[in-house]
C-alpha cells in the first residue's frame, strides 16, 4: 500500500511539474506580400508593380536603378517614380540599335506603405525604326 501511495504522489508531482513547464504555444505567421515582381511597359514607359496573381497594380514605385547596356557602353540612371524620366526617354529614343536595359534596386510601396525590394527588370529596348541605321531597300 505504501508503495502504491508513493507511486501515486509521484504521479501527481510529475504531471504537475509537466503542466506547470508547458508554455503556451507561440504561432508565427509571416504575411506574404501581394506584390511579387515589377514589369516595364514599353508603351507608356514605365514601371509597374505585378501581384501574386499576375494583375498589375497601381502601386508606387519609390525608387530604382535603370542600365541601358548598348554596343558601345552601358548608361545608369536612377528613378523615383513610376514613369521615366525625360532624360531617361531621350536616351532610350535616341538608340539606333537594340539595347538591353535593366531595372535593378527596384524599391515600392505596399499596401500597407511599407518598403518592398522587388526582383531586377531584364527588357530590351527595340529603336524607332526611323532611328535605324541599317535601312531596308526597295
Amino acid at each position: 500500500m505504501k508503495k502504491y501511495l508513493c507511486f501515486v504522489v509521484l504521479s501527481f508531482f510529475l504531471c504537475l511539474e509537466n503542466a506547470i513547464a508547458q508554455e503556451p504555444k507561440v504561432i508565427k505567421i509571416k504575411k506574404e506580400s501581394d506584390l511579387v515582381k515589377a514589369v516595364f511597359d514599353n508603351v507608356d514607359l514605365r514601371l509597374m508593380a505585378i501581384d501574386r496573381f499576375g494583375n498589375p497594380r497601381d502601386n508606387k514605385i519609390v525608387s530604382y536603378k535603370l542600365y541601358i547596356k548598348s554596343a558601345k557602353e552601358t548608361i545608369e540612371f536612377t528613378g523615383f517614380n513610376n514613369s521615366l524620366s525625360g532624360e531617361m526617354v531621350n536616351t532610350l529614343n535616341k538608340l539606333k540599335k537594340t539595347a538591353k536595359i535593366f531595372f535593378t534596386d527596384i524599391m515600392v510601396n505596399d499596401d500597407n506603405d511599407h518598403l518592398l525590394k522587388l526582383p531586377d527588370v531584364i527588357d530590351v529596348w527595340f529603336p524607332n525604326c526611323k532611328n535605324c541605321s541599317n535601312k531596308m531597300s526597295n
